[in-house]
C-alpha cells in the first residue's frame, strides 16, 4: 500500500491527547501529515479508514518480555529440558500473538541461545508478521547467577567486557545484566538482596556498552545492587523493588529509567498456582515495590511499561495487566499510555522515529474504539493495527 488516510480520529500522540479530530496521512511506511479534520477535504484515490468515535495511538510497546518463556506453570523448567530448536519455535509462537493485541514493539530481555535476536531478523526479512523485537539476547550474569538458562556466565572485568562485545557484534541493541538475585527461576541458591555482579564488573559493562552506543538495563531488586548500578551510570532498572526515596531522586537527576514490571510480582505473590518458593519471595517484597513506584513517580523518573510476559501463568501478551496495575499504583491514564508509547521509545532509544504520532515518524498506529483516557479497557480490542504503514487488520 502506497498511501492510507485515517479520517476523523481522536489522537493520543505518545505524550498527550490532541484537542479535536484529525486526519492522519500515511505514505509508504511514514506519517506524512496530521491535520485537523475537515469534512470538505478530499483524499482522492487514497484508501481510508473511518475513525469516527475512535482514538489513534502509537502502537503499544512492551518493554519487558521473554518470548522464549511459555507462560505456563514453570517456564524456566520447560526451558531447561528443551533444545535450541524448541526454543526458536516457542519464540516464534509467542511473537505471533502480539500484533493482534495492538503491541507493535517488544523489548525481549533474555533468551536462550539469543533466540529472540534471530526471530527479530526473520520478522525484518518478511518471513512472517510480528512485532519489532528489541532483543538483548543472552543476559550477562555471574557464574551461577540469576536466570542461568539464558545468561552468559562471566566473572571479572575482562570476561564481562568480552560478553558485551559478543552481544553487540551479534546485533543486540541493548545489554541486559543480572545485578541481583531474583524471585523466580530457581528454587534455591539466590536471594533478592544478593549482589551478583561486583562494582568493577558493572562499571566495565556500562562503560563498554556506552562506548559502542548501546544502552544497558539491569535486573535489580535489592537495594545494594541497585545502588551499584546507579553508580555505574546504568540506563534503566528492571523491577527495582528496593529503590528508596533518595535513589529515586538520583535516578531522576541521572536520567535513569525504571521499568517496574509492577503487575507480575503482585501476581507471583498471590497466585496459588505459582511455584511456592517464588510466591513466598514475591510476597516478602511486594510492599517495598509499591513504595519504589510511588517515589519514582513523584520524583519524575522516566517510567516505562513492561509486563514480564512469559513468566508463570502470564501468557503472551500480558501488557494490559501491567497497564491496569500501573494505574492502580498511582499513574494517571495519560501517564500509563505514555509509559507504553513515548516513554517506551525513549527508554529503548528510538524516540526519534517511534513512540509518537508525528510527521516523519514510522507509521505504527493502533486505532481503538472509544477513548482510552476515559477507560484503559478501550485498548483491549483494537479496531485496526498498522505497522510500518501496513494495515495488519
Amino acid at each position: 500500500m502506497e498511501s492510507l488516510v485515517i479520517r476523523k480520529a481522536m489522537v493520543f500522540d505518545g505524550g498527550r491527547a490532541l484537542a479535536g479530530l484529525y486526519d492522519i496521512l500515511i505514505e509508504k511506511s511514514v506519517i506524512k501529515s496530521i491535520t485537523p479534520y475537515d469534512p470538505d477535504t478530499k483524499f482522492a484515490g487514497i484508501e481510508s479508514i473511518d475513525a469516527d468515535g475512535k482514538t489513534a495511538i502509537h502502537g503499544l510497546m512492551d518493554l519487558h518480555v521473554h518470548l522464549t518463556w511459555n507462560g505456563g506453570a514453570d517456564p524456566a523448567e520447560d526451558i531447561r529440558r528443551e533444545n535450541a530448536e524448541e526454543h526458536l519455535l516457542t519464540t516464534v509462537g509467542s511473537a505471533l500473538k502480539y500484533l493482534a493485541a495492538g503491541i507493535t514493539s517488544v523489548r525481549d530481555l533474555g533468551s536462550p541461545g539469543d533466540a529472540a535476536i534471530f526471530v527479530d531478523r526473520a520478522i525484518k526479512a518478511g518471513k512472517f508478521q510480528g512485532p519489532r523485537i528489541f532483543a538483548s539476547g543472552q543476559s550477562i550474569i555471574m557464574t551461577g547467577g540469576h536466570d542461568p538458562f539464558h545468561g552468559i556466565m562471566a566473572d571479572g572485568p575482562w570476561e564481562v567486557l568480552r560478553a558485551v562485545r559478543r552481544q553487540v557484534a551479534l546485533g543486540a541493541p541493548m545489554i541486559k545484566i543480572s545485578a541481583t538475585g531474583g524471585v523466580y527461576g530457581r528454587t534455591e541458591g539466590e536471594g533478592v538482596d544478593d549482589v551478583e555482579l561486583r562494582q568493577e564488573e558493572v562499571d566495565m559493562i556500562v562503560d563498554e556498552a556506552h562506548r559502542r552506543n548501546v544502552k544497558v538495563t539491569a535486573h535489580a531488586i535489592g537495594e545494594a545492587g541497585i545502588r551499584g548500578c546507579l553508580k555505574a551510570g546504568i540506563d534503566c532498572i528492571e523491577h527495582g523493588h528496593c529503590i528508596t526515596e533518595d535513589m529515586a531522586a538520583e535516578m531522576r537527576e541521572k536520567g535513569t529509567a525504571l521499568v517496574p514490571t509492577f503487575y507480575i510480582y503482585q501476581h507471583l505473590s498471590s497466585s496459588a498456582e505459582v511455584p511456592e518458593y517464588a510466591r513466598k519471595k514475591a510476597a516478602d517484597i511486594i510492599a517495598r515495590h509499591r513504595n519504589a513506584l510511588k517515589w519514582c513517580h513523584e520524583a519524575g523518573v522516566l517510567i516505562g511499561a513492561g509486563s514480564d510476559a512469559g513468566s508463570p501463568y502470564s501468557p503472551h501478551p500480558s501488557l494490559m495487566e501491567e497497564l491496569y496495575a500501573l494505574e492502580e499504583g498511582g499513574l494517571s491514564k495519560e501517564e500509563v499510555l505514555t509509559a507504553a508509547t513515548g516513554n517506551a521509545a525513549r527508554i529503548i532509544g528510538v524516540s526519534e522515529r517511534l513512540g509518537f504520532i508525528k510527521e516523519g515518524y514510522l507509521a505504527d498506529i493502533v486505532i481503538v474504539n472509544g477513548d482510552p483516557l476515559e477507560s484503559l479497557s478501550a485498548l483491549e480490542r483494537p479496531a485496526h493495527v498498522i505497522k510500518d504503514g501496513e494495515v495488519i487488520f
